[in-house]
């Protein structure tokens, strides 16, 4: 079984792992936001707002869902985000899983009749936990069964910052692979909160079973 993923077959974790993952309210990115009613990200993004979770849409040809701030794409969200929770159709999602890897998630998670075995190896490699044919608002009603009390948790500032151009250079490790931080950091006194790390590009990336980049 891939560290943090589910088995060949299986769409999700077992109940007590994703109860747990559920009952830590993440923070949701919901890929495929809609502002129309009748679409089914529309409703669930509704409840999940109602069950107090902390929902970011993302859509580019959209502005704003149910008065939250619409973003164009993961990497646009300016705050960490924890589980991606995708309405998107099986072709267009391993785009989304890289994306979801890229952004430091934790969590990939397909909507109702969405699998992709593509998607779940780009994210499993990545070491999150991957969730297929699942409903977020569905599996929390199922598995929590009631409103978190209180407000969400405030979204607190990241402990390192985030670079002004990519918005991801801060060290975001995961079971299998590193990302390591913005070269900027090295001489500007804006991101003294960076830790030293090794830094060769804006984003970088690697496996962790991968030699370390030359210095």
């Amino acid at each position: 079984m891939p560290t943090g993923g589910v088995m060949s077959g299986v769409h999700a974790p077992a109940d007590d792992r994703l109860r747990a993952l559920l009952a830590a309210r993440p923070r949701i990115a919901l890929v495929g936001a809609s502002p129309r009613p009748e679409r089914p990200s529309h409703s669930v993004m509704e409840s999940l707002l109602g069950a107090g979770y902390d929902v970011t849409p993302v859509n580019p040809a959209v502005a704003e869902v149910l008065g939250c701030r619409c973003y164009p794409e993961l990497a646009a969200i300016p705050a960490r985000v924890d589980l991606v929770d995708v309405f998107r159709r099986a072709d267009a999602a391993p785009d989304v899983a890289r994306k979801a890897v890229a952004c430091g998630a934790r969590v990939l998670w397909l909507q109702l009749g969405v699998v992709s075995d593509a998607a779940a190896a780009i994210a499993e490699r990545a070491g999150l936990i991957t969730v297929m044919d699942r409903c977020t608002w569905i599996e929390h009603e199922r598995l929590i069964g009631h409103p978190f009390a209180g407000d969400p948790p405030a979204r607190a500032p990241d402990q390192v910052g985030l670079c002004r151009d990519c918005r991801h250079a801060r060290e975001v490790p995961s079971a299998r692979a590193r990302y390591w931080l913005c070269r900027r950091s090295a001489d500007d006194p804006s991101f003294a909160k960076y830790p030293a790390l090794p830094m060769r590009s804006c984003r970088g990336f690697e496996w962790r079973e991968a030699a370390a980049p030359e210095a």
